[in-house]
């Protein structure tokens, strides 16, 4: 969309739009970088999370199975417990994976498309102020 420059008829009214465009810009800027850092240490943290998964999802796995065979007694009440265990951490490790695991990275790239194309027309928005200030008489 393009601006309506002709909206800004003097140079102090250019200079107010730049100052407010200025302080978003400066906003996006640090987010961009809190973002980035978000997602590299998603990315870091991703491989780890994803074996741990693998490794819950099997241990739950495995103790169903070996559950449904038990005859009713101790040693099947024993392995009802480490079941609960085992699924509880299967699910604070999917959690993980929503906030720092593979899932996390795609989001935080998503994000960063977001702001850098913000910032890339705020850059054209300040660009062309700048050009209209230009044409105003002083």
């Amino acid at each position: 969309m393009a601006l309506t420059l002709t909206l800004l008829t003097t140079k102090a009214d250019c200079d107010k739009v730049l100052d407010q465009l200025s302080d978003l810009k400066s906003d996006l800027e640090y987010k961009q970088i809190a973002t980035t850092r978000n997602r590299d240490n998603a990315s870091d943290r991703a491989s780890d999370i994803e074996a741990t998964l693998a490794s819950a999802e099997a241990e739950v796995d495995s103790l169903t199975a070996i559950i449904a065979v038990l005859p009713e007694g101790t040693t099947k009440t024993e392995m009802e417990t480490r079941k609960v265990k085992a699924e509880y951490k299967l699910f604070t490790a999917q959690q993980r994976k929503l906030q720092y695991g593979t899932t996390a990275v795609v989001l935080r790239e998503s994000e960063l498309d977001e702001i850098e194309q913000r910032l890339s027309v705020i850059d054209g928005s300040m660009s062309a102020i700048t050009n209209h200030k230009a044409t105003l008489a002083a």
